[in-house]
C-alpha cells in the first residue's frame, strides 16, 4: 500500500498521507514522495493548487519515530547525524512555503510535530472540529522543527506561540480557529467536501496573479510601506501581462464569471 497517495482533477493536485495505522506518522516514503510531488507542481503548467490531507480521519502524528519506522532514515537518505535529516526536511517545507502556487491543508483529528509545520507552511488550512493540534516537541525534550519556530509566532503572536510551545497542550479547532491557526472549522463529515471546494477555487483561480499575492503577503512582515507598495507596481505590472487578467476584464464587462486558464 503506498503510504502517499495523489489524485489530479481539473488543476487541484490532492496529497494524502496514507498509512492510517500509524496516524499517518510521516516515513521516509512520505518525505520522498513529497520531495517529488512539489518538484512537479512547481513546474507543471497543468498543477495549478495544491491540497494536503490524511487518511482515516487524522492528518498526521508527525515524524515516525518507531522502531524501524524509518530503516533508512528519517527521509530516506540513510542514517546520517540529525542535523542532516533535519536540513533536508526543512528544505522540503520550505519549498512548500514557497511554492509559486496556492497550497491548502485539510486537518482531520491529529496534526503534530512536524505534521503542524506542513499545515502551517500553506496558505490555507481547514479544519474539522475533530481536529487536534499539538507542538510537542517539549514533551520529547526535543526543539521546534518543521518551520514552526517562525510560522507559529506569525499566526497566533509571539505569546500564545511561547504557550504552545513550551507546554505542548493539545490546541482544539475551536481555539485553534480563535487564535489564527486555522481559517476556518468545519463538521467532520463536511470536511473533504469544504476542501475539495477550496481546493478547486484555487485550481480555478488567476494562477500567476495568486503566485503574485502570495510572495507580497508572504514578504510583508520584512518590508517598509515604501517597499510594499513599490512592489506593488511591479506586481501589477506582471499581472497585467497575463492573459488571466485579459479574461478578468472582460469577464467583468461582459457580466459573466471569469474562465482563468492560469496564463
Amino acid at each position: 500500500m503506498a503510504s502517499t497517495l495523489v489524485e489530479r482533477h481539473d488543476g487541484l493536485v490532492t496529497v494524502t498521507f496514507n498509512r492510517p495505522e500509524k496516524k499517518n506518522a510521516l516515513n521516509a516514503e512520505n518525505w520522498g514522495d513529497l520531495d517529488r510531488i512539489l518538484t512537479e507542481v512547481a513546474v507543471n503548467p497543468e498543477d495549478r493548487a495544491l491540497l494536503l490531507t490524511g487518511a482515516g480521519g487524522n492528518f498526521s502524528s508527525g515524524a515516525d519515530l518507531s522502531p524501524g519506522g524509518n530503516t533508512s532514515g528519517l527521509t530516506g537518505h540513510g542514517r546520517q547525524p540529525i542535523l542532516h535529516e533535519m536540513r533536508i526536511v526543512g528544505e522540503i517545507i520550505n519549498r512548500l512555503h514557497r511554492l509559486p502556487k496556492p497550497t491548502l491543508a485539510a486537518v482531520d483529528g491529529v496534526c503534530v510535530g512536524v505534521a503542524l509545520g506542513l499545515a502551517l507552511a500553506c496558505d490555507l488550512v481547514v479544519a474539522s472540529e475533530q481536529a487536534r493540534f499539538c507542538e510537542v516537541f517539549a514533551r520529547r525534550g526535543l526543539a521546534l522543527d518543521g518551520g514552526t519556530s517562525w510560522t507559529l509566532p506569525r499566526h497566533v503572536g509571539l505569546r500564545r506561540a511561547k504557550q504552545i510551545a513550551f507546554f505542548g497542550d493539545i490546541v482544539e479547532a475551536g481555539d485553534a480557529l480563535a487564535w489564527g491557526m486555522v481559517n476556518e472549522v468545519v463538521p467532520a463529515d463536511d470536511l473533504p467536501k469544504v476542501a475539495a471546494a477550496w481546493g478547486r477555487r484555487l485550481a480555478a483561480g488567476p494562477t500567476t496573479t495568486l503566485s503574485l499575492i502570495k510572495r507580497q503577503l508572504d514578504a510583508s512582515g520584512s518590508l517598509t510601506f515604501e517597499q510594499a507598495v513599490e512592489d506593488e507596481a511591479r506586481s501589477q505590472h506582471i499581472a497585467y501581462t497575463t492573459k488571466d487578467m485579459a479574461e478578468g476584464i472582460r469577464s467583468f464587462l461582459e457580466r459573466r464569471d471569469p474562465r482563468f486558464t492560469g496564463s
